[in-house]
């Protein structure tokens, strides 16, 4: 487990205090994208650090995982973004994008089990 702020990112999905600010926001929209917001900066910074160190690791293949990465990145655009304009495709568009960082530092992050 890593503590960042006073959230904390478990070695695999979401964090409990994701879970918990989600189960109290009882479905307010401004609420659950505090939420959203939070956990997606963890998750991001969780991303970065372990793509980082499967590039570093991987350095006979870099090019190859970073040509991976973006092709996953491209992937995350066409899933998530829709072309719809309201506050709940707003949301929707938010958590698509949330669980598929998960996911992505996720797979990172279990490449190199040692890494914490």
């Amino acid at each position: 487990m890593l503590t960042l702020g006073t959230a904390q990112v478990w070695a695999n999905g979401v964090s409990q205090g994701y879970t918990q600010c989600m189960n109290n926001s009882y479905g307010k929209i401004s609420q659950s994208q505090k939420c959203i917001k939070t956990e997606q900066k963890a998750q991001t910074k969780r991303l970065k650090k372990h793509y980082k160190a499967y590039v570093k690791r991987s350095a006979g293949n870099a090019n190859n995982i970073q040509q991976q990465h973006q092709l996953w990145e491209n992937r995350v655009k066409q899933r998530c973004y829709l072309s719809t304009q309201s506050d709940f495709a707003e949301l929707q568009r938010a958590q698509c994008v949330l669980l598929q960082t998960v996911e992505r530092a996720d797979y990172y992050q279990g490449q190199f089990v040692g890494i914490k």
